[in-house]
């Protein structure tokens, strides 16, 4: 059974990237746009890939709900800007690596990998 993966990206263009990347690597994904839209996700997820700054909130907040309901979920937080957030409180909330922008494919992958496999 394919490992399921949510990615909560307010930017389609950022989010079809991570999707396609995901997909190809052979997880499947599950595509939300906002803080409220991902908490009213009803499935089951193997990890999230979370971009911190949303147009309704932060990936911290939904870190901390998906905490609560999954509390060994691995969580990884997408920031544009590394200065944004605190090691700390992104380990409080659940997250157990933030990645800046852009991406490096290959360490997002391996990252998952490291979580998943």
């Amino acid at each position: 059974m394919k490992k399921k993966i949510m990615v909560l990206e307010d930017s389609l263009i950022v989010s079809k990237l991570l999707s396609t990347l995901l997909k190809t690597n052979g997880y499947e994904v599950s595509e939300f746009s906002s803080v409220a839209e991902a908490g009213r996700m009803k499935e089951r997820v193997d990890l999230a890939l979370l971009d911190y700054q949303l147009p309704d909130g932060t990936g911290l907040d939904i870190a901390r709900t998906l905490r609560k309901r999954s509390p060994g979920l691995p969580m990884i937080l997408l920031t544009a800007r590394g200065g944004e957030i605190s090691e700390s409180e992104a380990k409080d909330a659940g997250i157990r690596a933030f990645l800046e922008k852009p991406v490096d494919s290959d360490e997002l992958l391996s990252l998952i990998n490291s979580y998943l496999n």
